[in-house]
């Protein structure tokens, strides 16, 4: 009864050896997050291509403004502009995994439609959330 709320956390076995996993894991998960893709970060890259000042006198000077608005465009490009994106291709995936035949009967098709009807919301929203977090090639304009 003594102890605080995180003391019996700390004392179960094993918790070391899993905030030592988790402590690894980070740094996997970061490398396949899709804002560590130069490609995936166009407000930032906007920034850098035509606000960047030519000069080191220039940066320096221009660092106490620069770095809000830099903080500001990589939290708009991954919580706003990246997923916003990724919106089609989520889309032709769902369409492409649950609403195209490939090669079933239509007799299996028209089975499977309240199916797919129930599952195209969920599908829809896993490939979203998976597109906006990690790194996933783009459709290209292949539809």
């Amino acid at each position: 009864m003594g102890r605080a709320a995180g003391g019996y956390l700390a004392a179960m076995p094993g918790s070391r050896f899993r905030s030592a996993v988790m402590l690894c894991a980070l740094p996997l998960l970061g490398a396949a997050c899709a804002m560590a893709n130069g490609d995936r970060r166009r407000v930032l890259n906007v920034l850098d291509h035509n606000l960047t000042p030519s000069s080191a006198t220039g940066r320096w000077l221009l660092s106490p403004v620069a770095l809000p608005v830099g903080i500001v465009a990589g939290v708009a490009d991954a919580v706003v502009v990246h997923p916003v994106s990724q919106l089609d291709d989520a889309w032709l995936d769902t369409v492409d995994l649950l609403w195209v035949s490939h090669g079933d009967s239509p007799l299996r098709r028209a089975v499977l439609i309240p199916v797919a009807a129930l599952a195209t919301p969920l599908v829809f929203a896993g490939d979203w959330f998976g597109r906006a977090v990690f790194d996933i090639d783009d459709h290209g304009g292949d539809s």
